[in-house]
Formats: structure tokens, C-alpha cells, sequence
């Protein structure tokens, strides 16, 4: 039985359900962001101020996401992190901004399929990537497998790849999987803001320019994206290497 429950956020292909028992959503312990609309252009416009190098300003914030500048304004109006200078807005007591975002950002949430496969994750990772670009398809790569380049500490053991379509990988190489054993995890995010603020992330300079922000596809999530689901990921070191992407963003040292 194939079944796809959109409003459920339920995948079942071939009578194996594919949706993910805990979703990043439970293991925030945020009940109350679970009703309503979720604030995705708040957490978004405090990312990129978070690991901009420069101020930035609203008419730069609102062209990176694609939303109105009203929506930025509203966003910036009275938040007890964010100042604005003369060349635009940034971020103060940038650890505790970045902290209190980390216990509020329900991650990105989606739908998720399970995979297993025999090579390395990164290989995985590639792979499955090279495979989504093949199809025409828009993804970027996450956890360890992206913080395996923004601040290498542990081992990538498995995969992770936000997609901006449902695929059915086994032609790609790789096998059905639960989540209760997997080695590549692909999610179709809720959250619409990943792909803009991933694209922000790949720009070379530490000028944030939203004309250029499509010139290059992301390959990888923005570090803050890729620090939340280091963090959600298993393993006993993984508070330890969220601490080592942690420190990194507030260094600024991500951008190796």
C-alpha cells in the first residue's frame, strides 16, 4: 500500500510508514509553537543576522527571503536582541540570541523518508544529492554531513538532505528504510525559508548581496539549520559536536 497524508505529514510507500515517530517538533519540547503559524521569517531574519559579518538592512533582509519589508519591519519592531546602526540592523548578546533561537526553532519540520545504504555517509550524502540534481530536483545537504564543513569535529555516521520534492531513492542505489534504522534521511521541509538562507550562506563574501543570492545553488543548509539538527541527531557526542558548530557560528569561523 502506497499512502500520502498531506495534512498528517504521513508518507507510506510499499506498507512501510516513512514518517518520522518523534519529529524534530517533539524532541524541541515547544508544544505551543505546534498551533497556529509558525513564526519561519523571524527565525529566518534572525539567522541571517546572526551570522552576517555586516549590518544588514531591512530592504536587504526582505530580498534574501523573498517576503515583504513590512514583514522584516514587523520582525525587527521591538525584538530584544536586534539594534540598528547606521548601515543597518544587527545582532547583540549574539550567544544568548543564539541560544534562546536554538530553544525555540522547532526545526524545519516536513515530511521524511528513510533510506539505507552501504557507503560512507558523505558519500550518501553526495550521492543522493547528484542524483536529486539529475532529476532537477533542489536539495541541500545537513547535519553532521554539513557541519562536517562548517566546523569538522566528529565522523558524519549518518546522512541527512532536506529535498524540495518527495523521490523515491532506490534508483539512486539505496533501500527502504525506517526510522528506526536508516543511514540517509530525506525531508521535504515545512519551513520555506531553508533554501533562501542556505543560499545566503554559500555566498563567498562576507557582504550579504541578495542580488547574487541565486548565482550558486546551496549545496548545504545555513549553519544555524545545520547546528539544530546536529543536535537532534543521535549518538552520545552529539551535544559535544553542536557545541564545536556552536562555537564556530559565534566565532564567525564557519566560513572556514
Amino acid at each position: 500500500m502506497d499512502l500520502i497524508a498531506v495534512e498528517e505529514g504521513r508518507v507510506i510507500i510499499g506498507g512501510v510508514d516513512h514518517t518520522a515517530a518523534a519529529s524534530t517538533e517533539a524532541r524541541s519540547g515547544d508544544r505551543g509553537l505546534r498551533r497556529g503559524r509558525r513564526p519561519w521569517t523571524r527565525w529566518a531574519v534572525e539567522r541571517l543576522l546572526l551570522l552576517a559579518e555586516q549590518p544588514l538592512t531591512q530592504v536587504e533582509l526582505a530580498a534574501v527571503l523573498e517576503v515583504t519589508q513590512q514583514s522584516v519591519s514587523h520582525v525587527l519592531r521591538g525584538h530584544r536582541f536586534a539594534s540598528r546602526t547606521d548601515r543597518g540592523w544587527v545582532i547583540g548578546q549574539r550567544a544568548e540570541a543564539l541560544d534562546g533561537l536554538l530553544g525555540e526553532y522547532p526545526g524545519p519540520g516536513g515530511v521524511s523518508t528513510y533510506w539505507y545504504g552501504l557507503d560512507p555517509a558523505v558519500r550518501q550524502a553526495e550521492a543522493a544529492a547528484t542524483w536529486c540534481a539529475e532529476k532537477g530536483v533542489g536539495c541541500v545537504l545537513t547535519g553532521d554531513v554539513a557541519a562536517d564543513v562548517y566546523a569538522p569535529w566528529r565522523l558524519p555516521a549518518m546522512a541527512g538532505l532536506y529535498s524540495s520534492e518527495l523521490l523515491d531513492f532506490t534508483a539512486a542505489g539505496f533501500t527502504p528504510a525506517t526510522d528506526a534504522e536508516y543511514t540517509l534521511v530525506v525531508t521535504v521541509p515545512a519551513d520555506p525559508t531553508v533554501w533562501r538562507t542556505a543560499a545566503a550562506a554559500a555566498q563567498p563574501t562576507a557582504r550579504v548581496d541578495p542580488t547574487a543570492i541565486d548565482a550558486v545553488p546551496p549545496a548545504r543548509v545555513d549553519p544555524i539549520i545545520a547546528l539544530h539538527d546536529v543536535l537532534a541527531s543521535p549518538g552520545p557526542d552529539a551535544a559535544e559536536a553542536g557545541e564545536h558548530l556552536r562555537r564556530a557560528i559565534l566565532d564567525g569561523t564557519w566560513r572556514g
